[in-house]
């Protein structure tokens, strides 16, 4: 059964919004519970981190770091 509305994460506010569509350019979602939205900040913090350690960063990994080296 589908939601009949969702909950969105305000990156700005860092709040949670209910709307039936993305209320904003600055939210993240949507999510079926007040709880999910609350926990994304940090399970996009967990999936990042997770992509930053696995074989898929790897090409960008060396260009990160000659930027890192590069002065401006």
């Amino acid at each position: 059964m589908r939601p009949t509305s969702y909950y969105w994460y305000n990156l700005t506010t860092q709040s949670v919004q209910q709307a039936d569509e993305r209320p904003s350019d600055d939210t993240i979602g949507p999510f079926a519970t007040i709880e999910e939205a609350e926990d994304s900040p940090a399970t996009l913090v967990t999936y990042a981190q997770a992509w930053l350690d696995s074989e898929a960063f790897e090409p960008y990994r060396a260009a990160a770091e000659e930027d890192a080296s590069t002065d401006l």
